[in-house]
């Protein structure tokens, strides 16, 4: 049976344990006591959810997820987190492409189709992935390093200075938790299920990108944007690293900077992060750049370098 690339985060998860376990499809078919067509069905995110967690518990794998709270069961763990974020039934469907129904199934422990939990668990960041039983994922090891972790979350007061100073929210937010997490306020938002990187930015965007080493691919999508005119500007909100590669690649000379005064508190605002940031303006017209530095009187304005040029000329 030809093996087709999946889409679904949680059947490339178990194709990539199997693979790891030295097993084809027909060897954990039958170790597992389901068909070689039901193995191939769970690696493409298809099938019953019942079904690929009996696979998965066969490689020592369990379905785990960002901030899932503890609870009985998946569906379980995902209505607590519904609830922690004070959303609905009906707002959960309506963001997953789901009826409320699947939604309340899904709480209920009727797990449904691996298809439509996906779409429910993105609907509220949750990002399923498998991990070894007992274990939590690799990627709450380096979630310091993600802007979509809790703990990074853009702090509100910054928001509200540029909510203020724009005139409204923003048009879109392509790194975002997802619609019903994300503390930014914009019309649209790029989940990592929807890979912001791969798609158009268009009007006003405000990112504040992974802070790990992958970074510089936000940086580059940011400049490319702005300067292909798809995006109006952009405004990332990036720790101040002048030493990097992708800083002097995409952010020297080629946008406006505001060093921020002093360290930022993340997250629930307890504690100030080990690092400086800053703002970042791609693009823009001047009267972005204005209100800008009215907005944040303490910050340090680097301008570009076209710029500094048009005024010197004027």
């Amino acid at each position: 049976m030809t093996q087709e690339r999946s889409d679904s985060p949680l059947g490339r998860a178990l194709r990539k344990a199997r693979r790891e376990a030295g097993l084809t499809q027909g060897a954990l078919a039958v170790t597992s006591g389901c068909s070689p067509r039901s193995v191939w069905q769970a690696e493409r995110g298809q099938g019953h959810v019942e079904v690929f967690l009996r696979l998965a518990s066969v490689l020592g794998q369990q379905v785990t997820g960002r901030s899932l709270p503890p609870g009985q069961h998946l569906g379980d763990r995902l209505a607590a987190l519904r609830q922690r974020f004070g959303a609905s039934v009906r707002e959960v469907a309506a963001r997953a492409g789901v009826s409320p129904n699947t939604v309340a199934a899904i709480e209920r422990g009727e797990l449904g189709h691996v298809a439509a939990i996906e779409r429910v668990a993105g609907a509220l960041g949750a990002g399923l992935t498998l991990a070894p039983a007992g274990q939590a994922p690799a990627f709450f090891a380096a979630a310091a390093l993600s802007s979509a972790y809790e703990a990074w979350a853009t702090p509100p007061d910054l928001l509200d200075r540029l909510y203020d100073a724009l005139g409204g929210p923003f048009d879109l937010d392509p790194c975002s938790p997802g619609p019903l997490r994300s503390r930014v306020r914009a019309a649209w938002h790029f989940t990592e299920a929807d890979d912001g990187l791969v798609h158009p930015w268009q009007g006003q965007v405000f990112m504040n990108p992974p802070y790990g080493r992958g970074i510089g691919a936000w940086t580059a999508k940011a400049r490319q944007e702005a300067e292909a005119g798809r995006a109006e500007f952009v405004i990332g909100l990036v720790p101040a690293r002048t030493d990097t590669r992708w800083w002097h690649a995409d952010v020297a000379g080629h946008s406006q900077v505001w060093l921020l005064r002093g360290r930022l508190a993340f997250g629930d605002g307890a504690a100030p992060a080990p690092f400086p940031s800053a703002l970042v303006l791609w693009s823009g017209a001047p009267a972005v750049s204005e209100v800008m530095s009215k907005a944040f009187p303490d910050a340090q304005h680097v301008p570009s370098a076209r710029v500094a040029v048009t005024r010197r000329a004027a």
